[in-house]
């Protein structure tokens, strides 16, 4: 018994295991206030991003533009999940990506209208199935398709890949992996939409406000498929995909509203818990009890 007893006494005592401590209410409250500080920064960001690309472009500037966080969005929707958050920091950068590409979508479409009148083809036709054709918007057309699209598709994955990884590490075999599904998929896209537009627009000028919905549509569909990841076509016909955010009137682009959400959420709870901080510094201790007062004892 007095082993025994010894050995207890002796044996080294468990150490507790110690819970984690809550996080403090100023802690709670600076994480709160930080995460809502970036989102709206990021906010910021893409949205001038996007009024920075209309105003130097109008509406050709939008339509690139607001297509690239759009179409990202609906990508994350178009996944099997469909569960994946589409979070400020996408929309940043998808927004600054897309404001960067409109460039070289505006000059490129503008140089290949103007290819027919430096070599003279403008106002020559020719005879097709016993009709006379204008030759100048087959050229454009062509040109949109075989020379444009596969210069825009090897300029969108570097410019993609540096925005959204911000290094250049990796970026070689992201390219070779990626650029022919995407050319092949926008060559097919563009054959029934932007080369026939283009063409139109140049054959009939008059006509070009009225192909902005296609060339919208075409924005936002080129960006989808351009996307290296894995989505369910199928998705892209369900009106979910679509609808819930932008039905919401607060939503600028995709992705915006949910965004925005959370911010003012974010700030609201910050700005009550920053509140509730400073006034408990301030309040007064609560006065002592005054003692209670002896009562007789009857004799």
């Amino acid at each position: 018994m007095a082993e025994t007893l010894e050995q207890k006494v002796n044996a080294p005592q468990e150490k507790k295991e110690e819970k984690p401590k809550a996080p403090t209410t100023l802690k709670s409250v600076v994480n709160k206030s930080w995460s809502a500080i970036k989102a709206s920064t990021n906010v910021l960001l893409g949205t001038g991003a996007v009024v920075g690309a209309t105003a130097l472009f109008g509406l050709d500037g939008l339509v690139t533009a607001a297509s690239f966080p759009i179409g990202a969005r609906i990508v994350k929707k178009a996944k099997k999940d469909g569960k994946e958050e589409f979070t400020s920091g996408n929309f940043r950068d998808e927004a600054i990506t897309g404001a960067l590409f409109t460039p070289a979508v505006w000059y490129g479409f503008n140089i290949v209208k103007q290819i027919p009148k430096a070599f003279g083809l403008d106002g020559m036709v020719t005879n097709i199935l016993g009709y006379s054709v204008p030759v100048s918007p087959i050229v454009v057309g062509g040109l949109a398709l075989g020379a444009l699209v596969p210069t825009l598709v090897a300029l969108y994955y570097p410019l993609n890949y540096i925005i959204q990884n911000k290094t250049f590490k990796g970026f070689r075999e992201y390219f070779k992996k990626n650029y022919w599904p995407g050319l092949w998929k926008n060559l097919v896209l563009t054959t029934f939409t932007s080369s026939p537009a283009a063409g139109l627009s140049y054959a009939v000028p008059a006509f070009a406000p009225y192909l902005f919905p296609v060339i919208a549509g075409a924005s936002i569909l080129s960006r989808i498929l351009l996307s290296p990841e894995k989505i369910e076509y199928k998705r892209l016909l369900y009106p979910s995909t679509y609808l819930p955010n932008f039905l919401n009137p607060f939503y600028l682009v995709s992705g915006t509203a949910s965004v925005a959400g959370k911010t003012y959420r974010g700030v609201a709870s910050a700005a009550y818990g920053i509140g509730s901080a400073i006034g408990s510094l301030f309040k007064k201790a609560p006065a002592p009890a005054a003692p209670a007062t002896p009562t007789a004892k009857p004799a």
